[in-house]
């Protein structure tokens, strides 16, 4: 009795990524690039109709993979083939790996645009490398029309081709879909484009074929909100929308909002539509931008602290005002977008990361995603600190990481500042004071140069000749015809404009404007003073744009909150230093590390491993929107990670107070002094008597209390 003998097999190389192996003869391109394990885009499966599995056969010897490689080593193209390169023509040498079979070695060369899981990279101060790989996943079927013989629905029918082309079993559609089906289908010509999230449910249905999915990655940080909407086939950033928190309005810190809540019938409700309503605004802000409409955005991402999380959520944090502060649920959540009030697509899906512990949120999680703490050698310490109206640190590597939250106050973003502002155009954020004449030059947000190079005509005091044309500049800059003036301070700006006053000597190391300094720019009302910034013809509102005795006092406040968690959390580790800091929060990316150290909102550190990293939280978000792989790892992480109510340590106050002054009471700054050192002699040269810091912890503690 004869035997059937086995088909050939050959050798298949894919490249970029170098997996390759053995198949049987007449093995389809694509199945045999899914079984070694490479992921190539094939939205139609196999239909030869959406062109996104396009494949190059290298040809010639390779000797490091033992093959010659044809492209004759490839069925010719098929008539779907062919009908879809006569109208797509290609690159040279490109052919579709759903319609080729293998019948012999070959070398496939996989372009980044067919290539399923792409990386993209966003340069900032690191380069983030992201795996695409969305819950999201685009499905193209086609059906056949139903007879009086086979009546079978159009959504079994579709189910039905899921099922058999891409393995999608028992997956369901969201009924709010169900009355568009047949129009969808219909207008289709029976070819429709499935949205599918996760495997498991159809979010959205389109007619014939389609490549649209889009998602959104948001930050809801007390003061600020950012969003990013992405392109979840590509991983690009189409559009980036940001504002202030609204519920500002109700409270600038989290407990006064926890309050707000708590002592009103109405303060959940008019918390949550507040967030709500600024969500819909952004998507639409960034739809518009990227000409797209909200309605074809299909999920979001969403993080921020634990108070932030329950108001989205609709869920009263009125435990989340006392101890022990136990939120209402800690896993990731997955929700309908519509049931939170979203208007986006109408099945679109909100995910929203988990948090760590009642007062570290899931912005704290995301920005572990993001930075990679855990990843730290075991002989480093790393701190991150998130910088924002709720502070958030991080310390230690990957055998240990501790996590606390600190109520730093609004001031770093600009908030309880006299002339404070949101980084906008017009805000002063970079301040250069001269030790010596005490002469200022800044630069604000939207113009290039510094101050000490705008038009010569408008350095002028008080000349009478020059008053009508300062108007008419000032009115020009306000009308958008001439250049930006000053129109406020945003965070990164009060901090230099802090530190740069301290290393000039005008402000002493306990936070007090010398009294024994006159000049032209330092006004004293009473026992407190205001230094003038900026001159009224420097600044878009007419009046001179100053830092306060009290600025400076929410400076010193807001700093002192974020060292003592760091300090608390290094003797909970029981470390005396820190190898590397990183600050991150909205505006992380422009504070200057020197200055931030200088005010001691950070411990000593070589400054050259003290690094900005910008908004962590938004792009741990925007992360976990690319990559689903990336939520369970965020699960992982926020159990892993240990919690520090630093605010119930014993020497929580202890050291709060040691921290209040310039840039510390006790802790030392080898890394800072020259600086200070400078500093010094720069108040000894003009008389000023430092007063010993020790005295005045009395002092400190009272106004910190």
């Amino acid at each position: 009795m004869s035997q059937t003998a086995d088909p050939p097999t050959y050798r298949v190389v894919f490249q970029p990524s170098g997996r390759q192996g053995v198949v049987p003869a007449g093995t389809n391109l694509l199945d045999a690039a899914r079984r070694l394990g490479v992921e190539i885009e094939a939205i139609c499966s196999g239909k030869q109709t959406c062109g996104k599995c396009q494949v190059t056969v290298e040809e010639g010897s390779f000797l490091k993979h033992g093959v010659t490689s044809a492209a004759a080593h490839l069925t010719p193209p098929d008539g779907r083939e062919a009908h879809y390169f006569e109208k797509h023509p290609p690159l040279p040498g490109r052919r579709l790996a759903c319609a080729c079979e293998v019948l012999g070695d070959v070398l496939i060369s996989v372009p980044e645009e067919s290539q399923a899981r792409k990386q993209v990279v966003r340069k900032a101060a690191t380069e983030r490398a992201i795996t695409v790989d969305p819950a999201i996943r685009l499905c193209y079927v086609e059906v056949e029309p139903p007879t009086l013989e086979h009546q079978l629905g159009d959504w079994d029918r579709i189910a039905a081709e899921l099922a058999t082309r891409f393995g999608l079993h028992n997956v369901r559609l969201d009924p709010v879909l169900l009355p568009s089906v047949q129009g969808i289908v219909r207008a289709g010509d029976w070819k429709v484009t499935a949205t599918v999230w996760q495997e498991r449910e159809v979010l959205r249905l389109q007619p014939g074929y389609a490549e649209e999915a889009y998602g959104l990655a948001v930050d809801i940080g007390t003061t600020t909100i950012a969003m990013h909407l992405c392109d979840l086939r590509t991983g690009a950033v189409l559009a980036t929308a940001s504002r202030m928190n609204p519920q500002v309005a109700y409270g600038e810190d989290l407990m006064s909002r926890v309050s707000y809540c708590d002592n009103r019938a109405d303060g959940l409700a008019t918390l949550h539509d507040a967030i709500i309503a600024a969500l819909n605004e952004l998507a639409a802000e960034a739809a518009d931008e990227a000409g797209i409409n909200p309605d074809a955005i299909t999920e979001i991402v969403l993080v921020g602290n634990s108070v932030m999380h329950h108001i989205l959520l609709n869920i009263s944090p009125a435990e989340l005002g006392q101890s022990p502060f136990g939120p209402a649920i800690s896993d990731a959540v997955d929700i309908k977008a519509r049931d939170l009030g979203l208007k986006l697509a109408a099945g679109a899906q909100a995910h929203v990361l988990p948090l760590e512990a009642g007062h570290v949120g899931a912005d704290n999680v995301a920005v572990i995603l993001a930075e990679e703490p855990d990843k730290a050698p075991a002989d480093e310490v790393w701190l991150i600190v998130d910088v924002g109206t709720n502070g958030e640190l991080l310390l230690g590597n990957r055998e240990r990481l501790f996590s606390a939250s600190s109520p730093t106050g609004p001031a770093f973003e600009g908030a309880q500042i006299r002339h404070g502002m949101r980084a906008a155009p017009g805000a002063i954020e970079r301040v250069r004071v001269d030790p010596e004449t005490l002469d200022v030059r800044f630069k604000v947000i939207a113009r290039d140069e510094w101050s000490d190079a705008w038009d010569a005509g408008t350095q002028e005091h008080g000349d009478a000749a020059t008053a009508e044309a300062r108007r008419g500049r000032k009115r020009a800059a306000l009308l958008g015809q001439g250049p930006i003036l000053a129109a406020g301070i945003c965070g990164s700006g009060i901090i230099e404009a802090v530190a740069e006053l301290f290393m000039a000597g005008v402000i002493t190391p306990d936070g007090r404007f010398a009294p024994e300094i006159t000049a032209p720019r330092l006004i004293w009302q009473g026992a407190k003073a205001e230094f003038v910034l900026a001159w009224p013809h420097e600044s878009s509102t007419g009046r001179e744009i100053v830092v306060t005795s009290d600025d400076v006092r929410n400076i010193q406040l807001g700093k002192a909150a974020l060292y003592s968690g760091a300090r608390l959390l290094m003797e909970r580790m029981g470390v005396e230093r820190v190898d590397r800091v990183l600050l991150a929060g909205a505006f992380g990316s422009y504070i200057d590390a020197r200055h931030a150290m200088v005010l001691g909102m950070i411990p000593d550190c070589d400054l050259a491993r003290v690094a900005t990293v910008g908004n962590s939280a938004g792009d741990g978000a925007r992360m976990a929107l690319l990559n689903r792989g990336l939520r369970e790892e965020a699960r992982r992480l926020a159990r892993w990670t240990q919690y520090i109510g630093i605010a119930l340590e014993p020497r929580f106050q202890e050291t709060f107070v040691e921290a209040m002054p310039l840039p510390h009471a006790t802790d030392p700054y080898p890394h800072l002094a020259g600086v200070l050192a400078a500093a010094g002699a720069h108040r000894q040269a003009r008389g000023v008597a430092d007063v010993a810091l020790a005295r005045n912890r009395r002092r400190l503690a009272h106004t910190a209390g």
